[in-house]
């Protein structure tokens, strides 16, 4: 009995944070509402992709980066779909596609420079520069900028479409991911040189096409796939047991 009247007491006090959070959120888009900014806004961000969703896309993901800087998740949320999701879809983005391409834009703005408030409370506990870490959380975190892309262009990424679309899509996407990441930190197994650098970007790139830019992508896809094994398995060749193995096998 005494853990259930605790857990009813924890539960009001997340509650009011939670009411807190979307009363806030609710004052400022019904302020944007009455004004018609809201509308505005919307309009301007249409106008401005008419010719162009990439560009619209790059002006939305700004416009939920600067909306989000200093709200919790749930207040970003709020605001974010009803600002800027709305022309997303209008110009033919899947509304789920949309939804989730707005929701991690805004909640980016934790770990984006200047007001990464996340990376000022690592910093903080870390001793170190507020604006290092936010930089070096936006390099390490950079998956988090690039699928929203993804997601917008390849559905299936959020697992709607043909099952078998979905397993390419999926696959590729974390060897992509994995591969550039490598090339990013410049350590696979060990540290790589610039040049198995820019071969490892260059088979993320390709694994990373979306399977509904243009036809024939999946045979780009299948190639980085090949050329990220290749650079894979050669670096696995250089591992000491490897060599080890050989040296005992030869002996």
């Amino acid at each position: 009995m005494r853990g259930f009247l605790r857990a009813l007491a924890d539960t009001g006090r997340d509650a009011v944070e939670i009411i807190v959070i979307c009363a806030v959120a609710g004052a400022v888009i019904g302020l944007l509402n009455i004004t018609g900014l809201a509308l505005g806004l919307s309009l301007t961000l249409v106008k401005l992709g008419e010719g162009n969703l990439v560009l619209l896309m790059i002006a939305v993901a700004l416009m939920c980066i600067i909306l989000g800087m200093g709200l919790p998740t749930t207040g970003v949320y709020l605001l974010v779909a009803v600002l800027a999701a709305p022309p997303l879809v209008q110009l033919g983005v899947p509304p789920l596609a949309a939804h989730m391409f707005v929701f991690f834009y805004g909640c980016l703005s934790m770990i984006t420079p200047p007001v990464a408030m996340a990376a000022y409370a690592a910093a903080h506990i870390a001793g170190a520069s507020p604006m290092k870490v936010g930089l070096a959380a936006c390099r390490l975190g950079w998956p988090a900028f690039a699928l929203p892309f993804l997601f917008a262009w390849s559905p299936t990424l959020l697992l709607r479409g043909d099952p078998v679309d979905v397993v390419v899509s999926v696959v590729t996407a974390i060897g992509g991911v994995w591969l550039a990441s490598a090339a990013l930190a410049g350590y696979l197994f060990r540290e790589m040189k610039t040049l198995k650098r820019i071969a490892f970007c260059a088979a993320a790139i390709l694994m990373l096409l979306p399977n509904d830019v243009f036809a024939g992508v999946i045979w780009l896809e299948l190639t980085g796939l090949a050329l990220g094994a290749a650079l894979v398995l050669s670096e696995t060749r250089k591992l000491p047991w490897t060599t080890n193995a050989g040296g005992s096998r030869s002996a």
